[in-house]
């Protein structure tokens, strides 16, 4: 009984980590989109960052 009550608990285990993995994210990261780029480029070519 002892086995069979080990291999329940492994794939109670197992079962839940695909659950967790298969599922949609429960994330709340913000829609923040696309950033327009508003400004010139540097005419300094040799400006190093």
């Amino acid at each position: 009984m002892n086995i069979l009550r080990s291999v329940k608990e492994m794939m109670d285990y197992l079962t839940e980590a695909a659950g967790r993995m298969f599922t949609v994210g429960d994330d709340m990261y913000p829609s923040v989109g696309v950033q327009p780029f508003e400004t010139k480029p540097s005419k300094d070519r040799n400006l190093k960052h």
